[in-house]
């Protein structure tokens, strides 16, 4: 079983909720007449990218796949914004200082969750390292001194 499982599961029932609302929206529209697409759209994408974030955030992972799945979940958060902004008719002034404070917490989700790691962080950054000439030379006096 995987251990990702929940996450999965957690998923598919944001979609199936989604999924299910809007039909009933459809066939009920005496009840269920608020719900549109765009409100599915707000749901998908922002449950979606609430789980890549916490993914991203609480799994241990590479800090490169971290921070993948961190700005994928910011993205998918971003998208649903713009579907309720779609839905609610907010005032454009207000859209882009929203986009920019969920990117901001990304931003310093992003850096807490890696620990402010490099993805390119090798060996060469450790204390003690040798190069190839460094390690060449100490072969040679080795085979020197075994001699």
């Amino acid at each position: 079983m995987s251990r990702n499982i929940i996450y999965k599961l957690l998923g598919a029932f944001i979609i199936l909720a989604a999924v299910v609302l809007w039909i009933l929206s459809l066939t009920v529209p005496e009840t269920f007449g608020f719900f549109s697409l765009a409100w599915a759209g707000v749901i998908i994408c922002g449950g979606l990218g609430l789980i890549l974030l916490l993914q991203g955030t609480f799994q241990k992972n590479l800090s490169t796949i971290k921070k993948l799945k961190i700005w994928f979940g910011i993205a998918l958060i971003v998208c649903g914004i713009l579907c309720l902004v779609s839905e609610l008719a907010i005032k454009d002034s207000l859209v882009i200082p929203i986009i920019a404070l969920v990117v901001a917490v990304g931003l310093v989700i992003t850096i807490l969750a890696t620990g402010g790691k490099k993805w390119d962080e090798g060996d060469n950054h450790k204390v003690g390292y040798k190069n190839y000439h460094q390690r060449k030379a100490e072969e040679e006096k080795d085979n020197k001194t075994n001699d």
